[in-house]
């Protein structure tokens, strides 16, 4: 049993440590339902305020809604720029309709949230906590910006650009433009200072004179209106109507794709397509989200980390194990005297204060020499020993069956009322003869 505990413990101790590392991270990540998390109210901690103060310095207006129809409401025909905060609780597929030329900026969507939207790209890989990264494109705001802490999750796209090994993808969608961030990092008020994470969150918010943040912070459920037209829509000249898509118009954003295919038809730079147009790029994209196990999701030096904390506990639960099967008589290398070997063993149950252990060898000693000496077989009892004996069955049975010792006084005394009763029943009384004795 002890055996056993001894191999138990340091794995018990390697799943507690684990354990302890995912509550800590997830306690200290925050959630998208916390009402402070990226909202343009000064807090000083994962809000936006800072951002929202240092937009509004350069002249910028900008609106809070807590709704996606409320943002859609306000917007009207001129084009914005729309901050989701939380797209996983947002109503992406609405953004769909925006005014022509308008800028959507999501921070950190997840897989459903970018396939509940429509939008030509896919996670690429997920990372366990934010890393800085460099640009590594020629866009101007990433360039300007410089390393910046945005590298949390990575995207794949099948048009536009990326920057920062595919944490921050921008690209077109209908009449306007999308970019998405794989961090909150550059938004928040207590990592907005470090690094590049001010200019770059400023530069992707600053390219209208407006912005409207969607601060919402449960599930935004979706509009029953239909689903829009993949054709592109028109404004009216006067500005005054409504604008709707209009059959059989043209698509601004051709020059990005440089190909004619539809969705999913195979057109270069289309989602779906691929760059040599034979409608292999849907496979490409695709191919992210099949090759993404939960392994993929850690970063490498963690796992590393606890691969090696495993084999040094397994290293260790072997090495306090010492022996897995039953032991094996072996020939001692030297011959050692018996006290010797006798003292050795004392001592190591007195280390491992086996007191009832040790009183046990004495008793079975005790009992062995007792019954060869008085002609009864090894399983005697006690009664039988001391009718033979001639003494008193009680005492006979306290110093052969009492109980365990407490403390190595108890044993020492017990010890020594073995030895006596040895004593007086081997030892041949004065005035008889050993023969007449046993």
């Amino acid at each position: 049993m002890k055996r056993w505990l001894r191999a138990a413990i340091p794995f018990a101790a390697l799943t507690a440590l684990i354990t302890g590392t995912l509550i800590v991270h997830a306690v200290e990540t925050p959630d998208d339902d916390d009402p402070a998390y990226l909202t343009p109210r000064p807090d000083q901690g994962i809000s936006g305020g800072t951002l929202a103060e240092r937009l509004r310095a350069r002249g910028i207006t900008v609106d809070r809604v807590t709704s996606t129809d409320a943002a859609l409401d306000t917007i009207r025909t001129d084009a914005v720029t729309v901050f989701v905060a939380t797209p996983d609780l947002a109503d992406l597929p609405r953004l769909r309709t925006l005014p022509p030329g308008s800028t959507v900026v999501a921070v950190n969507p997840s897989a459903s949230a970018l396939l509940r939207s429509g939008w030509p790209a896919e996670v690429s890989r997920t990372y366990w906590n934010t890393t800085v990264a460099d640009p590594i494109c020629g866009d101007p705001i990433a360039t300007g910006a410089g390393p910046a802490a945005v590298r949390k999750t990575e995207y794949l796209t099948t048009r536009g650009t990326v920057c920062y090994n595919g944490a921050v993808a921008t690209f077109p969608v209908d009449y306007h433009t999308v970019t998405i961030v794989g961090s909150p990092d550059p938004f928040r008020d207590d990592r907005i200072a470090e690094h590049g994470n001010a200019a770059l969150a400023v530069g992707l918010l600053a390219g209208h004179d407006r912005v409207v943040w969607i601060d919402v912070h449960e599930r935004d459920r979706p509009s029953p209106s239909p689903t829009p037209t993949t054709t592109p829509p028109t404004v009216d000249p006067g500005g005054t109507q409504p604008w709707t898509p209009t059959p059989g118009g043209s698509d601004p954003y051709d020059q990005w794709d440089q190909g004619d295919g539809e969705p999913g038809g195979g057109g270069p730079g289309r989602p779906g397509g691929g760059g040599n147009g034979d409608g292999d790029g849907g496979q490409q994209a695709g191919s992210g989200s099949q090759d993404d196990p939960l392994l993929q999701n850690l970063p490498p030096a963690l796992i590393a980390t606890l691969i090696l904390l495993a084999l040094i506990l397994l290293a260790l639960a072997a090495a306090a194990a010492r022996r897995l099967g039953t032991p094996v008589a072996e020939p001692l290398p030297s011959k050692v005297p018996a006290h010797e070997t006798m003292l050795g063993h004392a001592r190591l149950y007195q280390r491992a204060r086996a007191r009832e252990a040790s009183l046990d060898i004495l008793r079975a000693n005790a009992r062995r020499t007792l019954t060869a000496h008085l002609g009864l077989p090894p399983h005697a009892d006690s009664e039988q020993i001391a009718a033979h004996a001639g003494l008193p069955v009680r005492y006979v049975r306290d110093v052969l069956d009492g109980d365990a010792p407490d403390s190595n006084a108890d044993l020492v005394e017990s010890a020594t009322l073995l030895q006596r009763l040895v004593r007086d029943v081997t030892t041949p009384q004065p005035g008889t003869t050993e023969g007449e004795q046993s």
